[in-house]
């Protein structure tokens, strides 16, 4: 049999074979290695035996004790229960199986069992179903009782014995020839144990303790290479001569002077931060981060004008068509009078039209092109690209985004990316390495704040009721579904049936329009069209409302089912009132009873209007493992790392992240190279194109 490396096939692995291969597939294992970082999600504490006599009903207690009968014999039902009787000094235990009569052979008279499990008792008799249990023998300690035992996410096919067995067998295989990635000086400086010690302590740790120090070591690989990738594509950037700006025009200045407001401190900062990058002569690759309505997009605006006066061309690429669209409304009506030729290009776009606007492109007549993804294939010609800002960028892969920035012969284009999922900054460090963050922490003079309330079936006459008082007052109105039709097994209103119930019953009157993903392009375009003119009075949608959309005129919001929704994607739905000089309301509707811990999550959302807060909490709840589309980025979700709560070892990581970049970029020191292979196998998608 060949020896078992880290890469090895799983399916070749004793006791697995190509049926239970394809079950580990499902969980993402794939190789031995895969197998090994497939850590619990929990530990059962077995690690002290209870005597028989001292156990309780409903203990959960691990039994030591000596196998005295065995039988099996049918139910009443038909089905074959087995059972053993097991007793210490001070009593009798009886263990009971349905089906598994092989389990039998195992337990012959006189043998010396663990026995864990719950207790019950039936007709005076203590009794364990099902109980998880190890065979004492002189082989070392047990797997499945008698010490912290490893609980694994589990899939059709895979039972948790037989997990636990098969990564101990490769523990043991592959464990002697791992060569640890983190040179010897580190891992002594961040007091971190070795890759083996760690791999074991995760699965089978002695302690508490020895977990604790497992995680922490695993965690910080993990938040490392990350760093270590994104500080190999942030040196990319670097190395990579753009288009210095040095002379503006007058295309910014005019734009200031005209808008009915003054720019906030937050984006004045901000501005200086992206201005300053533009006249450094390397290629900028920077993330705006801001709160719902922090005024990003007209930040994106100036950067783009400083570029165009320039005679050069932006390009402003959004997620989806109606943001896309809307973008480049808002952008074409605050560049009227300024001579900037703006056109949106989308998936949509009629035949003649697309054509005519490639020719624009390729001419240089048109100063800004807003789309889709549209923007990035290779029709597109854009040969005095300046600047490409990608929008919602958490939407787009690492590889999207570099493509929106890929320009013509010459300087690479100016790329700056925008976010309006609010996110901690610990989490921003970690996931946008290679980028630089700019923090739009300040909103707009003037912002009236929503008020949040959770309501229930029993108020949908005063929901009804604000729904008409609001188009009275000459006001716009969003109702949100979590689902376009009704189908069976989902208890959940839908927005087509909802939106016919609506209009022909307690709405009736009222000008209701319907938006979902599935609509044609040009139907959505038409309804979106006539709400944001006014012509709508009340928006029947799914989330295809959740990002960007920009109607100041709209103040109430109504969310059905909430508890469908993460805290993230309510905040962005509510985001889409409160955008004018009106006071706006946000109502959560629930028809249903929810479970405290949903309840306690809904009413803190109610409580505050602060996205970064709310995301903190939403992290805390659901774990960073694909936040802001880390699978996007060529990576693994996070298996054991949390940012949040990992905020020394963020820090840390960066610091030594940089310290090696620094001495050697190319890993060619011997106590590097094995950590640039690791890096290689884990980043290879994400670092392709970037480094040698």
């Amino acid at each position: 049999m060949p020896a078992v490396e880290w890469s090895s096939d799983v399916q070749f692995l004793k006791g697995v074979g190509p049926v239970r291969s394809r079950a580990l597939n499902r969980l993402g294992i794939r190789t031995a290695g895969d197998l090994l970082r497939h850590y619990p999600r929990r530990w059962l504490d077995r690690s002290s035996v209870t005597s028989i006599g001292a156990a309780k009903p409903g203990d959960d207690v691990t039994i030591a004790g000596e196998v005295l009968t065995s039988g099996g014999r049918p139910t009443q039902r038909g089905r074959a229960m087995q059972t053993i009787s097991v007793g210490d000094v001070s009593g009798v235990l009886f263990c009971i199986w349905f089906g598994q009569s092989y389990l039998l052979k195992q337990f012959r008279n006189g043998t010396k069992v663990l026995i864990s499990g719950t207790i019950q008792v039936h007709q005076g008799r203590k009794q364990i179903v099902h109980p998880d249990y190890e065979i004492l023998d002189n082989e070392g300690p047990g797997l499945h009782t008698g010490r912290l035992v490893p609980v694994y996410p589990l899939t059709s096919g895979i039972g948790q014995h037989w997990l636990r067995q098969r990564i101990h067998e490769s523990l043991d295989l592959l464990e002697p020839s791992l060569i640890d990635p983190l040179p010897a000086a580190l891992r002594r400086e961040r007091d971190l144990c070795s890759l083996g010690e760690a791999l074991r302590s995760i699965h089978f740790p002695d302690d508490a303790a020895a977990r604790d120090r497992a995680r922490r070591r695993l965690a910080h690989d993990e938040i490392f290479l990350l760093q270590l990738a994104m500080g190999l594509r942030r040196r990319g950037h670097g190395d990579v001569a753009g288009i210095r700006l040095e002379a503006p025009g007058d295309l910014t200045t005019r734009l200031v002077a005209n808008l009915p407001f003054e720019l906030t401190g937050a984006q004045r900062r901000v501005l200086a931060e992206i201005l300053r990058d533009m006249r450094g002569g390397r290629s900028m690759h920077r993330l705006v981060q801001g709160d719902v309505g922090s005024g990003k997009t007209l930040v994106a605006l100036i950067a783009a004008l400083f570029v165009i006066e320039q005679g050069l061309q932006a390009v402003l690429m959004a997620p989806t068509e109606v943001l896309a669209r809307q973008h480049g409304r808002a952008v074409a009506s605050l560049c009227a009078g300024l001579d900037v030729s703006v056109a949106t290009l989308t998936g949509s776009t009629p035949a003649a039209e697309r054509r005519a606007l490639l020719r624009g492109a390729a001419d240089g007549e048109i100063d800004l092109l807003v789309g889709t993804h549209a923007l990035i294939q290779d029709e597109v010609h854009l040969p005095r690209l300046g600047l490409a800002i990608v929008d919602e960028q958490h939407r787009f892969g690492v590889r999207q985004r570099s493509r929106a920035g890929q320009g013509g012969e010459g300087p690479a284009p100016h790329v700056l990316v925008m976010s309006a999922t609010p996110i901690p900054r610990s989490l921003a460090l970690t996931l946008c390495g290679d980028l630089d963050l700019s923090f739009i922490d300040e909103l707009p003079a003037g912002r009236q704040p929503i008020t949040t309330e959770l309501l229930g079936v029993k108020d949908d006459d005063r929901i009804h009721a604000a729904v008409r008082a609001a188009a009275t007052a000459g006001r716009q109105v969003y109702v949100v579904y979590p689902v376009i039709e009704e189908s069976e097994g989902q208890d959940l209103k839908a927005a087509e049936a909802e939106y016919d119930l609506l209009r022909t019953g307690p709405l009736q009157g009222l000008e209701v329009g319907l938006l979902h993903g599935r609509m044609k392009a040009k139907d959505k375009h038409a309804v979106m069209d006539s709400f944001t003119r006014g012509e709508l009075q009340v928006l029947v949608a799914t989330t295809v409302v959740e990002v960007g959309v920009d109607v100041p005129n709209a103040t109430l919001m109504v969310i059905h089912h909430p508890d469908r929704f993460g805290l993230a994607q309510l905040h962005q739905l509510r985001g889409r009132v409160g955008r004018g000089e009106h006071a706006s309301s946000c109502f959560l509707v629930s028809d249903r009873w929810l479970a405290a811990e949903t309840r306690e999550r809904l009413l803190m959302f109610c409580a505050t209007g602060d996205g970064f807060r709310l995301a903190e909490e939403d992290l805390r709840r659901r774990g960073p493992g694909d936040v802001m589309g880390v699978r996007q980025h060529g990576a693994p979700a996070f298996r054991l790392a949390n940012p949040l709560r990992d905020v020394e070892l963020v820090e840390l990581a960066r610091t030594d992240a940089r310290a090696i970049l620094d001495a050697d970029p190319m890993f060619r020191r011997p106590d590097h190279r094995a950590l640039g292979i690791m890096l290689q196998r884990e980043y290879g998608r994400l670092l392709l194109g970037t480094v040698g």
